[in-house]
């Protein structure tokens, strides 16, 4: 499916679910009157590929979406991500009768629970990752950031900063893969090569590009030791070390290894509260925001859209928000409204 800029997806959604404004900077949203004034009580449920933290700001948007329309929600899931454990998740959601899933679709062993919710009426919306592939057999939308493109920014942030604090011209920038074979975070390593190679091209420099397998979405102290191995590898020669999601592992084993705040450029796609502070402390030059809250609001919003009004939903793209220090505030800002709303609903 060819992507529709924002704004007419923004108004594609305005028309679908006539809650006014959905997208409208600093406008207030409309509350979904014809659910309540029709007394249709749905239940919407977020399945995660893995339960954690990495989500709030997603679920706040999805119940904020909620709580104007009338509509439960709830999340479920396993906080040890496999195919099999997210089908299972999936699999409750549609047991525990939910008229709508939000969930990924990030392997293909995901698509006969796909077929097992749209069989039993359930209105089925993919979200933050997504096989597009995969989604066109369904007729589906894909409700998440560029990947490809927030590689490319992260990429070229790296080249950026590595030429900036070490003054060179060459070196190694090491990227660590939180989870390989995701689609999503596949993408990430792709586009940020891409970035590398293409700072190299506008501006002379030759930094080479690596890329493994960190761990830094799983336990943290071993993701560390193999960080502290890349940087025994290279030496002097590692100019960059950049992460797919979680940056925390990296500025961790420079610290182990006794390496100063901005010796050398460190940074990755995402910017949760974690990473934001560790921008403020010099360990970490910049992030990627994909705007977790309006992508989990997009989402339930395009649900509304199709269980109320049979539109089908489009793709929506959100995210590509480079954040360093000089754009910190206005984040940390609105990291603060979700997080006081996360507190409220229970979800910290």
């Amino acid at each position: 499916m060819k992507n529709k800029p924002t704004s007419v997806i923004r108004r594609d959604l305005l028309r679908a679910s006539a809650l006014g404004a959905i997208g409208a900077v600093g406008l207030p949203l409309v509350a979904a009157a014809p659910a309540r004034a029709e007394g249709t009580r749905r239940k919407l449920i977020w399945v995660p590929q893995a339960l954690g933290d990495w989500d709030t700001a997603f679920q706040v948007g999805a119940k904020d979406f909620c709580e104007l329309a009338g509509w439960d929600y709830q999340r479920i899931g396993n906080p040890s991500y496999s195919v099999e454990n997210h089908v299972e998740g999936v699999n409750n959601a549609i047991a525990a009768k939910a008229d709508v899933v939000l969930t990924e679709l990030e392997s293909q062993g995901l698509a006969p629970a796909f077929q097992r919710g749209i069989a039993a009426g359930v209105t089925m919306v993919i979200v933050d990752q997504g096989i597009e592939a995969e989604a066109a057999k369904f007729g589906l939308g894909i409700i998440n950031q560029d990947e490809y493109n927030a590689g490319t920014l992260n990429g070229w942030q790296a080249a950026k900063f590595a030429q900036k604090l070490t003054k060179k011209t060459s070196g190694t920038i090491v990227l660590g893969n939180g989870n390989p074979g995701s689609t999503s975070i596949d993408k990430r390593q792709n586009g940020s090569k891409a970035g590398i190679e293409a700072y190299n091209k506008a501006n002379g420099t030759t930094y080479a590009f690596e890329a493994y397998p960190d761990g830094s979405f799983d336990e943290l102290t071993a993701s560390i030791q193999k960080w502290e191995a890349k940087f025994d590898k290279y030496g002097d020669d590692l100019v960059g070390a950049i992460g797919t999601g979680n940056p925390t592992p990296i500025y961790q084993a420079m610290q182990e290894r006794g390496m100063k705040p901005g010796s050398i450029a460190v940074g990755s796609t995402d910017i949760p509260p974690a990473h934001q502070q560790a921008i403020l402390d010099g360990w970490v030059q910049w992030g990627i925001d994909q705007q977790f809250y309006l992508m989990g609001y997009y989402a339930a919003a395009s649900a509304y859209a199709t269980k109320e009004s049979s539109y089908p939903y489009c793709t929506v793209k959100t995210g590509g928000e480079v954040v360093t220090a000089d754009n910190l505030k206005g984040v940390q800002a609105r990291t603060e409204i979700w997080l006081r709303k996360a507190k409220k609903y229970g979800f910290v």
